[in-house]
């Protein structure tokens, strides 16, 4: 897959708006990215978005370059025995050749360059998954879906998905505080990086007392959680040119923020730019790029050199 080492991740409307952002700032910020070089859209399993990104493409005529990233949503679990085989009812072939085809028909594309699957390591061994795989690959024959990822929350057995040929990447949470996915990184499958900046807990600005829109998922976030969030950015705080809002917003970050050592080179602007570095050396970075400042930090990601050896084990260091 031709792509940069950044991509939009997870355009999806209505997280946006719970935001404050509209479809027109999303429109803007997705066609900013994509003039500017971006050539991987994650989007959300939503038409409305599936329809905005696609336009965009359109409309720059980068039909041939991007690699639009759609999602199939498992369908909803039913009651029944808790051990069972639950793959032919969750994600069902023929639910999967729908959910593609309403891809097409909402994108108006000639095919969709990468569909990304909800899979678990454990349905491997499900009697329904050669049905699945050939149900893919024959999608991929008719010209419909290109290729395929392994969209995967569990990083458990995720290895295992190395052994199926039709599958082309991992889709999975990666990010300088979430690091179980690390082994996954030198595999045959690329890694989709999901979350790279934590939901939003490496942008330098979560903190106690920071305000948000009314709807914003984030308000649920408790003020314990908050202050480690903080604390965590404060630690970094250190390793980067511009100190964060989030480095003095409690005492908890402010502490932090003075015992940690200061080094004589620093390689990163601030800290959204210097946790994209992290995750975009080995892998693609997906971070939602609803506004300007997100794009800055991930152009800037994208286009500096690889974070030195021993910044990399500070930060880890830092955040274990």
């Amino acid at each position: 897959m031709p792509v940069t080492v950044i991509g939009c991740g997870d355009v999806r409307l209505a997280t946006a708006a719970a935001r404050g952002l509209d479809r027109r700032d999303v429109a803007a910020a997705v066609h900013e990215a994509l003039e500017l070089g971006i050539r991987l859209v994650d989007v959300a399993d939503e038409p409305d978005a599936e329809r905005l990104c696609a336009d965009a493409i359109r409309s720059l005529r980068l039909r041939d370059a991007v690699v639009l990233a759609s999602r199939v949503s498992t369908v909803p679990p039913v009651p029944g025995r808790p051990n069972r085989d639950v793959l032919p009812e969750r994600l069902p072939p023929r639910y999967v050749q729908e959910r593609v085809e309403a891809t097409l028909r909402a994108t108006r594309l000639d095919v969709i360059p990468l569909v990304q699957l909800p899979l678990r390591a454990a349905w491997r061994t499900s009697t329904a998954w050669p049905e699945l795989a050939g149900t893919c690959t024959r999608l991929a024959r008719e010209g419909k879906a290109l290729q395929f990822a392994a969209l995967v929350d569990d990083v458990e057995g995720a290895a295992d998905f190395e052994n199926d040929p039709w599958l082309v990447a991992l889709s999975i949470e990666y990010n300088a505080c979430a690091r179980a996915a690390a082994p996954l990184l030198d595999g045959r499958l690329p890694i989709l990086a999901r979350h790279p900046l934590a939901g939003g807990a490496l942008a330098g600005t979560l903190g106690p007392g920071v305000r948000l829109t009314p709807r914003d998922d984030r308000n649920d976030l408790d003020d314990a959680t908050l202050e480690r969030i903080a604390t965590a950015v404060a630690k970094l705080a250190r390793l980067v040119k511009h100190e964060p809002p989030a480095a003095r917003s409690c005492e908890a970050a402010k502490a932090a923020l003075e015992h940690t050592r200061r080094p004589d080179h620093l390689e990163a602007t601030n800290v959204a730019e210097l946790a994209l570095r992290y995750v975009c050396d080995r892998a693609i970075a997906l971070p939602r790029l609803h506004r300007r400042q997100h794009l800055v930090d991930a152009l800037a990601a994208a286009s500096a050199p690889p974070l030195s050896q021993p910044l990399r084990e500070r930060i880890e260091e830092l955040l274990a």
